[in-house]
């Protein structure tokens, strides 16, 4: 069960986003033939940061804009916090 707070007033309503593979996508090959759109720094739960290249979902920030306006918006992800939190912070700079 999740306690989830709520952030927006006005809104009970919730829209869930998975960040692996629907909003982002983790380039997993040492040499892929299209470069990633983007390298991050990523903090692993040891202490170590790990660079790896993430391909950004077309539309992502839009989406996530224009579903801002009518919902609260949660991102989901089966990685640790550091993963998560790296990645949002890229795509909405503003949180």
């Amino acid at each position: 069960m999740i306690d989830l707070q709520w952030k927006k007033h006005g809104t009970r309503k919730l829209l869930i986003f998975d960040l692996d593979e629907t909003l982002a996508h983790c380039v997993r090959h040492k040499f892929p033939s299209k470069d990633p759109d983007v390298f991050l720094d990523i903090p692993t739960p040891s202490g170590k940061l790990l660079n790896a290249g993430f391909n950004i979902r077309p539309f992502t920030k839009e989406i996530l804009q224009l579903a801002n306006k009518y919902f609260e918006i949660c991102v989901f992800t089966a990685s640790n916090k550091g993963y998560a939190d790296t990645i949002l912070d890229y795509i909405d700079p503003d949180q």
